[in-house]
């Protein structure tokens, strides 16, 4: 038996990794491999790197971080986990193993639209995520996929970078609230609910051609159709979730004992600024279960 196990090797889970590892926690991560961020071939907006680091390195050096302080990473999917007396059995494609404590940050997946081409152009003119990429959109003309608050919103956060912006519900009937439909008539924000047929473009998106065979010219495209959280697992020990999302409370801990969970299974903004944080506090709420108490900040009791 370990000490943790973390399901999941993206930011959040090689974070707490770190933690418990460094308490001398024996900590085995868990991850079959792929994941949001290792897919992200440049990012600007994360700290300290300002000339932009790929996902794929953040992830590589974090694993470097974690292993250094005795974690070990293993390539495994995990199939089936259970609450077994006061421990935990993870079954894995592989093998099984026990562990008094889980960190669950499995990540999200993003749901993609039924139009066809929309892989082809991912990372060149095609996006999941208004906060990371709008930015390069400034003053060029953009659309968001989607029929609901969620997109909505993320039409309303590109306008403070372009003015050129349209929702695309792709068929579907738009069914934001109306203070948000409000809000995007306010700022002639066009909705249009005719499907979509498919994107095109020479090496970058162009344009989005509707079934009707009109084309619409944008260089960006967003999607905003939510996420298909990896919940499954949370499933099975009888964890709550708010939607595709894993529930937590404000330290990370779920409604079992000595189950945690971080990053963008639990929502929130999805970034990987973010899912460190989260890794970090789920970690250290985890050895504080351990130990029999809770985490105090000492500055709350200051103020």
């Amino acid at each position: 038996m370990v000490d943790v196990i973390v399901i999941g090797g993206g930011p959040a889970g090689l974070s707490a990794a770190v933690y418990t590892a460094r308490a001398d926690q024996e900590t085995l991560v868990l991850d079959k491999g792929g994941g949001t961020t290792r897919g992200v071939d440049y990012m600007e907006n994360f700290y300290g790197f300002p000339d932009g680091i790929s996902g794929e390195e953040i992830v590589a050096r974090g694993e470097a971080h974690a292993t250094k302080f005795g974690a070990e990473i293993r390539r495994e999917e995990v199939v089936r986990v259970a609450d077994d007396d006061g421990h935990f059995v993870v079954e894995t494609t592989d093998d099984e193993y026990e562990a008094r404590g889980l960190v669950l940050a499995t990540g999200a997946s993003y749901e993609t639209p039924a139009i066809a081409d929309v892989d082809e152009y991912e990372g060149r003119g095609v996006s999941y995520c208004v906060e990371c990429d709008a930015y390069f959109y400034r003053d060029r003309p953009v659309a968001v996929v989607g029929a609901g608050n969620y997109a909505a919103k993320e039409a309303l956060m590109l306008l403070d970078y372009t003015d050129d912006v349209r929702v695309l519900t792709n068929g579907d009937a738009f069914d934001a609230d109306p203070e948000l439909a409000d809000r995007l008539r306010e700022h002639a924000v066009e909705v249009i609910t005719d499907p979509v047929d498919r994107v095109a473009g020479e090496e970058e998106l162009e344009r989005v051609v509707l079934r009707s065979g009109e084309s619409i010219g944008v260089d960006g495209l967003f999607v905003a159709l939510g996420a298909a959280g990896g919940t499954d697992i949370a499933e099975t020990l009888g964890i709550p979730q708010d939607g595709p999302y894993l529930r937590v409370d404000e330290d990370q801990s779920t409604t079992v004992d000595r189950v945690y969970a971080a990053g963008d299974l639990t929502g929130g903004n999805r970034q990987v600024a973010t899912s460190i944080g989260e890794g970090a506090d789920a970690a250290i709420n985890l050895l504080e279960s351990f130990r029999g108490t809770d985490y105090v900040d000492y500055r709350k009791l200051d103020a």
